[in-house]
């Protein structure tokens, strides 16, 4: 996204309000990096097998949807929210948690922090729901892409309904929306391993919640 905001729904006490990036987008992009530098330090401190045990233990398996069981207890419930805290390196980190800034603070002046919270759940198992759906034996999968691509959906959605409602130019939000698009069309191509099942997922389900919030009449802030 740039850092442009669309024209979409906006009052003069909306115009007025910071661009911020939320509380819970902060703690969550510092625990992530905190998390990443851990596994980061154990590698070279002589433990490389420490990345490897932290996706075991939380990373997305589909398997264990269909088994019911896991390493320990709760595990396969436990895993719809702790895959989207693991890396698999400091670029993926860096792509993922850049992508949540930005878009996290458009939405967030749009629908408020809390809403966007919920959203951002919402998508992070939408994303896991579809991936263990159309990958059934895979594993693991990781990374916050999907719930990512949760807010972004919601963005485009909640965006595109109160803009035709109000006549305003979408020209700006379409091509943020098709910058997003292209960038990890070309990362789905040039890294295999990319779960494009979980993008897809957590976009849908955002895309739906914001068609619904702005049919609901969500206010601005």
């Amino acid at each position: 996204m740039t850092d442009r905001l669309p024209r979409v729904g906006r009052t003069p006490r909306a115009a007025a309000v910071p661009r911020q990036v939320p509380l819970w987008v902060t703690v969550l992009i510092l625990a992530c990096c905190a998390i990443e530098a851990a596994l980061l330090l154990a590698g070279m401190a002589g433990y490389p097998a420490a990345r490897q045990v932290a996706f075991m233990l939380g990373g997305f398996w589909s398997p264990l949807i269909h088994d019911g069981y896991g390493l320990y207890p709760g595990q396969p419930l436990l895993m719809f929210l702790t895959y989207g805290l693991l890396h698999s390196g400091p670029m993926h980190l860096a792509m993922n948690m850049i992508s949540l800034a930005f878009v996290a603070r458009e939405l967030s002046r749009l629908l408020g922090a809390g809403t966007m919270a919920a959203i951002y759940l919402a998508g992070q198992i939408g994303a896991a729901a579809l991936f263990a759906v159309m990958q059934p034996a895979a594993g693991p999968m990781i990374g916050a892409s999907g719930a990512v691509f949760g807010i972004a959906g919601a963005l485009v959605g909640y965006a595109a309904i109160v803009g035709h409602r109000r006549r305003r130019r979408m020209g700006q939000m379409w091509r943020s929306v098709g910058l997003i698009v292209a960038l990890n069309v070309g990362i789905t191509v040039l890294v295999p391993s990319i779960a494009w099942q979980a993008h897809l997922g957590g976009a849908a389900v955002g895309a739906i919640l914001g068609i619904a919030l702005a049919l609901r009449g969500a206010p601005g802030r």
